[in-house]
């Protein structure tokens, strides 16, 4: 078999990510011939890095998208297509594959009458915007995996269709002027094609066609055995998903790759870590960790291994956060930090007396509890594997009741420290998932706090949070700010490791602000948000711990809140209404860029 292949690669910085390499390898055995068209310029690394698959690597200006650069690669190879039996179009759009090509391409040879076929198939569907010449979008093949053979190659029709196809700037312009019409343009022609995972029959009576591979993932690669998962499957916002299912598909597929295929999973999470900002691979892969407070962990804590820091400052309270330090396993170590040598003494008769050990440290103040961790107990992180850090909090904001900043505080507590059989889950979750960095307690949306997440687009913190990520060598374009932070209230589990470049920095207390702390715009502020941040710079993702009881409480809550806001649900209604549902996802990123600046 003679078959040429004529991957498209486009990275903005030119970045070539493992999976891509992977990806390459794995089709090698397959193709006599590859030539490599990149819509973009390559960084050096990334050209050497393709380099060991091709000598033949193009550069050329992003315009066209794949259809582009596979047009400009098939003009110039002209009529030597003639001489090769078959021809696979294939892109840097999806990941594997998870199960072996040998079973694609046998199953696919067994289809001997086919002209042309491909991976996945999008049913007919209305075009309100008339860009197709047919006045519908015809059933096509997904044209991110397609493959030539022989009789449509050789026929004076393939070349024509190249030569007469314009580049289309526009997407959507791009996605209905090649992928659609080319597999309608050739079936009228009388050539033949087929998919392997031919997902039509259950479609069967349905009038409103499915893109499967962004929203029925799991069911193609169990019920298909579909070699490969879309990229786009795991970065469309939630919204989206929650129009057509119940928005588990990308977290449910994941994990079904990790158990009953043989690819390694670490590439993708490689890659998403790399591209996504931490806060919409949460939302995506829905990392929330709702665990119980009293049922023990399977396997006995590690001696040794975890450590938990506790800050604090506030003499009249030390009585009542202590139940929780109390209530710290005896396998984990206990380290207390204050600011005054009475503070110490009374920290250290109060342990005493509850029978817990702790090793209490006397810090200068300045900075406060994150200077505590950062300076006076930095050496906790090098000696053990997983840390938790909290402090005690008073949260009195001004124009806000005391109750407020009391049930903040108790969300921090609680959902950290619940008890023993809780921190041993806690440690049971970064055990089983070895790309987890950061677990942190949800957010507060009560009060004065909902307005936290527009806060952080129009105040000081975002600069400041920027200018520290710079200062730690982390990719300023994830420290997105059309999220909301992941972490306030400097409350956490991590994996020591997944800090590692913001405690091995020798930081001091001079680098923090003096008495009286400003109320913003200090890097203070910018730690207290930085950590999913620096989790993600060192290739791990960060979740939300709660306890079940807080879980119980917070799904309730947001039900309340839902129904608070009836006029999203009139302008959703409208958007359905009056706008194609192919230029939802876009939308759906608009209004989470505008969220912070909209009312509560």
């Amino acid at each position: 078999m003679r078959r040429l292949g004529i991957f498209c690669f486009h990275e903005p910085r030119g970045i070539v990510d493992d999976y891509v390499l992977y990806l390459l390898e794995s089709l090698r055995p397959f193709l006599e011939r590859l030539r490599i068209v990149c819509n973009g310029r390559l960084s050096d690394e990334g050209r050497r890095r393709l380099a060991a698959f091709s000598g033949e690597i193009t550069e050329r200006p992003n315009e066209g998208f794949d259809m582009g650069a596979w047009r400009a690669a098939i003009l110039d190879e002209g009529d030597r297509l003639a001489s090769y039996d078959e021809l696979l179009l294939f892109n840097d759009s999806f990941y594997g594959p998870v199960y072996p090509w040998r079973e694609v391409f046998d199953a696919m040879a067994a289809k001997p009458s086919l002209d042309f076929w491909g991976l996945t198939v999008h049913g007919r569907a209305e075009d309100p915007l008339k860009l197709s010449p047919y006045g519908f979008i015809p059933e096509h093949i997904q044209s991110y995996f397609l493959l030539i053979r022989q009789r449509l190659l050789q026929s004076p029709d393939f070349l024509t269709y190249w030569r007469e196809r314009r580049t289309a700037r526009d997407f959507e312009e791009a996605v209905l002027r090649h992928e659609a019409v080319f597999t309608r343009h050739f079936a009228d022609k009388g050539f033949t094609y087929g998919v392997y995972c031919d997902t039509r029959p259950r479609e069967s009576g349905c009038d409103v066609p499915v893109n499967h591979y962004l929203l029925s993932q799991r069911r193609l690669l169990r019920d298909f055995r579909c070699p490969v998962l879309k990229r786009k499957a795991l970065t469309q916002p939630r919204d989206y998903y929650l129009d057509y299912n119940y928005g588990d598909e990308p977290r449910q597929s994941l994990a079904f790759i990790a158990a009953h295929t043989e690819y390694d999973v670490s590439l993708i999470y490689r890659h998403l870590l790399r591209t996504r900002n931490v806060s919409d691979v949460k939302e995506t892969l829905g990392l929330n960790y709702v665990l119980p407070a009293d049922a023990a962990p399977e396997t006995p804590l590690p001696e040794g291994r975890a450590a938990v820091v506790a800050h604090l400052y506030y003499a009249d309270t030390f009585e009542e956060y202590s139940r929780y330090l109390q209530a710290i396993p005896a396998a984990v170590s206990l380290f207390i930090t204050t600011d005054t040598a009475e503070k110490k003494t009374a920290v250290e008769t109060l342990m005493r007396s509850l029978g817990r050990p702790a090793e209490v440290r006397q810090a200068d103040g300045r900075g406060r509890d994150l200077a505590a961790l950062l300076v006076n107990c930095r050496d906790v992180f090098a000696r053990y594997e997983y840390v938790c850090f909290c402090h005690d909090k008073k949260s009195l904001r001004p124009g806000q009741p005391l109750t407020t900043g009391e049930a903040f505080s108790r969300l921090l507590w609680e959902n950290t420290l619940a008890g023993p059989a809780y921190v041993g889950q806690v440690l049971q979750a970064f055990a089983r998932e070895p790309f987890l960095g950061l677990l942190v307690p949800p957010a507060p949306h009560h009060g004065e706090y909902r307005k936290l997440a527009g806060d952080y687009w129009t105040n000081l913190c975002y600069a400041e949070t920027l200018k520290l990520a710079e200062s730690l060598a982390i990719d300023p374009a994830l420290v997105s700010s059309q999220a909301p932070p992941l972490a306030l209230g400097s409350f956490f589990w991590c994996r020591s490791r997944a800090l590692k470049r913001l405690w091995e920095r020798e930081w001091r207390s001079g680098d923090f602000p003096a008495e009286p702390m400003p109320k913003d715009g200090t890097v203070s502020h910018a730690l207290e948000r930085i950590f999913p941040f620096v989790a993600q710079a060192e290739g791990y993702y960060t979740g939300w711990m709660m306890t079940t009881g807080f879980a119980a409480q917070e799904l309730e809550n947001w039900q309340c809140l839902a129904s608070s806001v009836p006029r999203q649900a009139v302008l959703k209604a409208l958007v359905k209404r009056y706008v194609p549902h192919r230029y939802w996802p876009f939308l759906y990123r608009l209004r989470r860029l505008l969220r912070p600046f909209l009312p509560v």
